[in-house]
Formats: structure tokens, sequence, C-alpha cells
């Protein structure tokens, strides 16, 4: 239920500055009331009223000094201050509160809050035996391993650590973000990401030719079949090749001889 008060934080807190305003009224009209009554007694309502030590006169300044621009309630209770933009017609708790405000459909039947909180679900599974939350929790869970001695933790926010030199003075954070850094090379006008990510630039070339590729592979599959079959076929004429040598080397030696001079007479 935290993100629900974060959600509803904005009320609350304009809900218990009105409170704490009221409340100061009505001391205020506590105090004016007493420092009346006392006046109609004389001598004595005068000394009470100046008295320094608790008088009427101490609480008024108290009340004074409490309600100052330069103190954090007299801030909010000034006009256009923090309790006036919250309250203001428009403003933050009005929009919470409104008719199909934020907070009317957070507890809308079938919304967020009742679906995190229906039997079975996020919350359920979140907070289940053996459920997420227990083994981050767990003795030697993941919690543990990260806050341990010598832990990630620690090695990243060690002295000279990876986080003190990210964001040390002159750093790589402060390097990268760098008027004329790598970010502001990165992402200028005909920067870097710019132009690899320009209609026929390298990245749309290399989606170009992946589909080529993947066009090709097809065919690529089909000619390792004809080598299969062309090989398989070599094969076959080789065993029939191999017989007609041997017949030919079995030939009276004048046949091949008078087969020679025919050939000669010819030419």
């Amino acid at each position: 239920m935290n993100w629900v008060s974060a959600i509803t934080l904005p009320a609350r807190a304009g809900i218990a500055i009105a409170e704490q305003a009221i409340g100061v009224a009505e001391v205020a009209l506590a105090t004016t009331r007493m420092a009346l009554a006392t006046g109609a007694s004389g001598t004595a309502g005068v000394a009470s009223l100046a008295n320094p030590r608790g008088g009427t006169m101490q609480l008024l300044a108290q009340l004074g000094q409490l309600t100052s621009d330069d103190r954090a309630l007299g801030n909010a209770l000034k006009e256009g201050g923090p309790l006036d933009r919250l309250l203001a017609q428009g403003g933050v708790v009005d929009r919470l509160t409104s008719e199909d405000g934020t907070l009317e459909r957070l507890l809308s039947p079938g919304g967020p809050v009742e679906r995190i909180l229906a039997p079975g679900g996020p919350l359920d599974r979140l907070l289940a035996e053996d459920g997420p939350l227990e083994r981050l929790l767990a003795e030697g869970g993941l919690l543990d391993r990260i806050t341990a001695t010598n832990g990630p933790l620690e090695r990243l926010t060690a002295k000279d650590g990876p986080l003190e030199v990210l964001t040390r003075q002159d750093g790589l954070i402060e390097r990268a973000i760098a008027e004329e850094g790598i970010l502001e090379t990165l992402l200028a006008e005909d920067g870097a990401i710019e132009r690899l990510t320009a209609k026929g630039g390298p990245l749309d070339q290399l989606v170009k030719l992946s589909e080529t590729l993947t066009s090709v592979a097809p065919n690529i599959e089909r000619m390792s079949i004809s080598i299969d079959i062309l090989q398989d076929s070599v094969e076959i004429l080789s065993a029939a090749v191999h017989p007609l040598g041997e017949l030919v080397g079995r030939l009276p030696s004048r046949w091949l001889k008078s087969g020679k001079q025919s050939v000669h007479e010819l030419h």
C-alpha cells in the first residue's frame, strides 16, 4: 500500500496543513478572547497582558513568529503559497478527489487497488511464502549478498570505487555530458547516432543486407543439394570409366598402333 500512500500524499499533506491552520486560528481566537476578557479587569488585566512569562502578549508574539513568512507554517499559509495551490480549484487535491479523478479510478471496482489486493494477485504473490520478498530478505538472500561486507554495494561505493570514478570531478560522467563531450557529439545534429540511424545509413544497409542474406539462404541450401547430386554423379561416372580404362589396357598393342596411324592419316 506504500504506492497508494505516495499517490495520496499531496491530499493528506494539504489536509494536515489545513488542520494546522485551523489550530493556529483557534489559538489566535482563544488568545484574543483572553485578551478581551482580561482587558475588562483594569490594571490587573493590563499586567496579565504584558506578562513576559506566559502572558497573552507572549502567546501572540509566539503565534506571530509561527505564522511569519520566513517560517514553514507561515510560508504554507500565505496567499498563493503551497496550501493555496494544493486546495485551489483544479489543483492537486481537486484533481485527486474529483469525479473520475485519480483516487476514484484507483479505488473503483476492478480498479488497480482491487486488482493488486485480489486473492492470488500481485501483492499475494509478492508476500507469499517463499515468494520474491521472502527470498530477497532471507538470510543469505539477495539483500544479504548485496549489502555484505566487501559485497557489491560496498565495492561500488568504496573510495576510488566505480561510483566515485564515474561521479568524481572531471570523471567519466562529467566528461560525457560536458560541452562538446561524447554525449553531445553522439546526439548532435548530423552526429554519430543520426548518421548511424539515417535512411540509407549503416543500420539501414545492415537491415537490407540481412534481408538479402535471408533470401540467399534457401538458394545456398538448394545449391548444396545440387552439389551432393553432382558428387554422386561423378562417383557413378568414375565407377563406369574405370572398367573402360582396364579394357583399353587389355587390347592388343597393334590395334592401338593402327588406331594412332589412322588418326595421323586423317590429320
